[in-house]
């Protein structure tokens, strides 16, 4: 996999992420520099690679930290994400920005699509630097968990 450059600094993200102290994070993909910061503030951080399904609890995680800069199913994927995560909680799908896109990974459009598909709604973007950027979906309100 090609990791992005230009990363930005862990205090300018991490923050604005919105982990949830005490409630387990998750990172999906092979980005890890903003791991020890979350693994700090949430408690604990446990790691995956793009391998669906992910072999983790349904509900478990207040925070999903997802590098989808591999090819992968973003359907499954965002359907994936969604199940693990708990139902106040949010996850995050990063990806190639326009400029950086490569031909075999999901772009903005094709994550976006998958998210709303789920029933969450996407609510806000972050810049994670001059290569990637990462869409927050979170449970729409007044929606029943599941």
């Amino acid at each position: 996999m090609v990791r992005p450059r230009g990363l930005r600094a862990v205090e300018e993200v991490v923050p604005r992420l919105g982990i949830k102290p005490g409630r387990p994070a998750l990172r999906v993909g092979d980005v890890g520099a903003y791991d020890r910061a979350i693994e700090h503030l949430a408690g604990q951080l446990d790691r995956s690679d793009i391998e669906l399904p992910l072999r983790y609890f349904a509900g478990r995680y207040g925070l999903v930290l997802c590098f989808a800069l591999e090819p992968c199913d973003a359907d499954a994927l965002l359907a994936d994400l969604v199940r693990v995560s708990h139902a106040d909680g949010a996850v995050w799908v990063a990806v190639w920005k326009r400029a950086f896109e490569r031909a075999d990974t999901p772009s903005w459009e094709e994550m976006q699509s998958a998210g709303l598909a789920t029933g969450w709604v996407d609510n806000k973007v972050l810049s994670l630097g001059d290569q990637v950027y990462a869409t927050r979906f979170v449970r729409r309100r007044g929606a029943a968990p599941g």
